[in-house]
């Protein structure tokens, strides 16, 4: 090594490279201008010589290319080149035979790029909204971007963690050593970067981290949009994204008076070896779901996750591979759309997998979750929690939740875990309470409430469903209102009220009715989606079907009626695997539930519902009406709860005629009678408070629907004249 270029060398700063402790080799590696001269320095561990291969260097006199000098035997190389611009060049690098590990390597030659040639690529005004938080798409500056830049196609690689003291990009294409491919550090940001050219879409890698107590951990990259469960998790660089799923109702307001019922589908149900489960989805679902009039599908958490119900993501960017393809998923959206039916996410932004090679402890401190394990561990379900004080936890989980509509054409985001993240005691023995003494988690709800608002203001026809179990107040009111701003909360207590009351024998029912009124008493403090038979809970405790007690044919007509009483119950629907109440009877139900004002408009107005009939113990039935401020509009509601027929008089609001229009015992729903033609009319007979009376015959374990019909003003005049005859006294003659 000629003496000018030893004195340029900073052998303190070359150790720091070697050793694999530098968070900033961008200042040492690469061309760096010297006088009149350029410094060109490369790191190679193993390498027995490199060579620079000059690109477009047609001029006379000026090589083709040009032998690096070794500056350590470590592989450290450089050379002093005799211009201010060096220009493209490759680095041609030899690896002689050796022996390793006790194998014997053979002599290799590698063509790659040099990464430090191309700094700083990323905006400075990008990364000045992540660290203020004001990043709604997080994904498309961090995680790894293929792309052209200077003339060499490679990949852009920028990950957040602050606290590393050195970061390395792993795989293939440097046989996983991390000493290669060292990221640079943007100081003030804690973001660290590096354009690597040659590393195409396809490429598997991982971030190789060294942590300040030296250890190292390698980790997938937080925003990747693919992931394999292979070696740990590692990540896949994507290619540029084609194709963008568009909404069906991303342009308009939520109608909270029309008709919602949504299917819930898990899709690790449709997981086999013969194709993906959105493939096989896309040729059941869409169809499914028009004949049985749903209008919108729930699907379960799609991104890469672990535990019984996949609901602990590991990646919140990347679509499990269990499942299928980003594109195989855009598909069965679109098969939805073109069917006219809306598609809703699961979105678990509560609680993160606790794995080594994802998001714990990432950058060695809790840079994702609370590094008090009381505040950021959740030990009942083995997961981490977020901490959503930080500016950029709240960019990465926002930018998760705007990618489900941003890329996936989302009609509704359905938000999951809810009340773990409003409390912070939440199924714990040991927690830190607030700055006021309190147990609600306010960093949580200020982040519920902006990515609501945020996401509305955007898409203002999104729906924003809570999964919540908790009894916090307000879910459904407006953020301006000190709401949280979500459209509707999933009432996960109606189900389970109402199947602890169904599955009991029908003997025992009457003297439980109580238990269908209780339950009324807080259906209209939110506004309510009602889940039947859903993922969460058939998971826990077995399907309903199975549950509920007597004969197949019992069975099936208890279903039949648990259909009718959702449907009959004031509030959203949404329905799960019940295979026993698909077809003909979701289809008749949804259409009346469709075209029936009394059903479909102000479900949450407690005066549209009114009980006639909620303590006749004796023959386990019930009635109530569902109405609107047209009295036209009104429904009758009989039940009959009860394993026998019943001959049932109950009280009604008008007198009037009141026409049959359905029954779950249809002969149509494999049942055993029909809707009836009779046409009854109320009589002056007082019963349930009411001066007007019907009385019906209603089948065992069955539901009948009537229409309200007011006399015409001839058929009340009769009606009239009939009741003077009735009440006027009639003097009999003497002679």
């Amino acid at each position: 090594m000629n003496k000018r270029l030893y004195k340029l060398m900073d052998w303190a700063f070359i150790e720091e490279v070697i050793y694999s402790e530098c968070s900033h080799p961008q200042d040492l590696l690469g061309p760096h201008l010297k006088g009149q001269t350029v410094l060109l320095q490369a790191y190679f561990p193993g390498a027995e010589s490199v060579v620079v291969k000059w690109k477009d260097r047609g001029e006379p006199g000026k090589p083709s290319e040009t032998q690096m000098e070794v500056a350590d035997d470590d592989g450290f190389f450089a050379q002093l080149l005799p211009t201010k611009d060096p220009g493209a060049y490759t680095y041609v690098v030899t690896y002689e035979e050796r022996q390793e590990g006790g194998k014997t390597l053979k002599k290799k030659v590698l063509r790659c790029g040099d990464p430090y040639r191309h700094t700083g690529l990323l905006n400075d005004k990008d990364i000045a909204r992540f660290i203020e938080g004001k990043c709604l798409n997080a994904s498309e500056i961090l995680g790894s971007h293929f792309m052209e830049h200077d003339g060499e196609e490679g990949t852009l690689f920028a990950v957040y963690a602050p606290n590393a003291m050195r970061i390395s990009v792993v795989g293939d294409f440097n046989s996983w050593d991390g000493r290669l491919d060292q990221m640079c550090k943007r100081e003030e940001s804690g973001i660290f970067e590096l354009f690597i050219p040659g590393v195409k879409p396809g490429e598997k890698y991982q971030y190789e981290i060294k942590f300040k107590n030296y250890d190292i951990c390698r980790k997938a990259d937080p925003y990747a949009s693919e992931l394999l469960m292979e070696n740990g998790f590692v990540s896949v660089v994507a290619d540029k994204q084609t194709e963008m799923c568009k909404s069906l109702y991303s342009g308009k307001r939520v109608d909270k008076n029309s008709a919602l019922c949504i299917y819930q589908v898990n899709p690790f149900e449709y997981v086999n070896e013969e194709s993906s489960a959105f493939t096989k989805m896309l040729k059941v679902i869409p169809a499914l779901c028009k004949d049985s009039g749903f209008t919108h599908v729930n699907i379960g958490n799609v991104l890469t996750s672990s535990g019984s119900r996949r609901e602990k993501s590991i990646s919140f960017y990347a679509i499990d591979k269990r499942l299928g393809s980003a594109d195989e998923l855009k598909a069965f959206v679109n098969a939805l759309h073109d069917a006219r039916i809306g598609v809703i996410f699961d979105w678990v932004p509560s609680f993160f997998a606790h794995e080594e090679g994802g998001l714990s402890l990432y950058d060695g401190t809790g840079l994702y979750e609370h590094i008090d394990p009381r505040q950021g561990y959740a030990a009942d379900i083995d997961a981490c929690l977020f901490n959503y004080s930080s500016n950029t936890v709240s960019n990465f989980l926002l930018s998760s939740g705007f990618k489900y509509a941003d890329d996936f054409g989302a009609d509704g985001i359905r938000v999951c875990g809810i009340a773990r993240m409003l409390y912070l005691d939440y199924s714990k023995t040991e927690w830190v309470p607030n700055i006021y003494g309190g147990n609600e988690n306010l960093d949580a709800i200020s982040f519920l409430k902006d990515f609501n608002s945020q996401i509305k203001s955007k898409y203002p026809g999104m729906l924003l469903i809570a999964e919540d179990s908790s009894l916090h107040q307000g879910i459904t009111d407006p953020v301006s209102d000190n709401g949280l701003g979500f459209d509707y909360k999933w009432n996960e207590v109606f189900f389970d009220d109402f199947r602890n009351f169904i599955c009991m024998d029908p003997l025992y029912r009457g003297q439980n009715l109580h238990l269908l009124p209780d339950e009324l008493t807080y259906a209209f403090v939110e506004d309510f989606v009602l889940p039947f038979a859903g993922r969460e809970k058939t998971s826990e405790i077995g399907k309903l079907y199975d549950l509920l007690p007597g004969d197949e044919a019992m069975k099936k007509a208890q279903m039949k009626l648990a259909a009718g009483y959702l449907f009959a119950h004031p509030g959203k629907k949404a329905i799960g695997d019940a295979p026993e109440i698909t077809g003909r009877l979701l289809k008749d139900l949804n259409d009346l539930y469709d075209k029936e004002p009394a059903l479909n408009r102000s479900e949450n107005d407690p005066e549209n519902f009114e009980w006639l009939s909620n303590m006749n113990a004796d023959q386990a039935c019930v009635s109530f009406v569902r109405k609107t401020d047209d009295p036209e509009d009104m429904l009758v509601f009989v039940i009959n709860f009860s394993g026998i027929e019943q001959s049932f008089s109950t009280g009604v609001p008008y007198e009037g005629k009141y026409k049959e229009i359905f029954t779950t015992d249809d002969k149509a729903y494999g049942g055993t009678s029909s809707v009836s033609k009779t046409v009854r009319k109320a009589t002056d007979k007082r019963m349930d408070g009411r001066t007007q009376s019907i009385s019906v015959k209603i089948r065992p374990l069955s539901m009948i629907i009537m229409k309200f019909i007011p006399y015409t003003e001839a058929e009340l005049e009769k009606v009239i004249e009939q009741r003077i005859r009735n009440y006027t006294p009639i003097k009999k003659s003497k002679k």
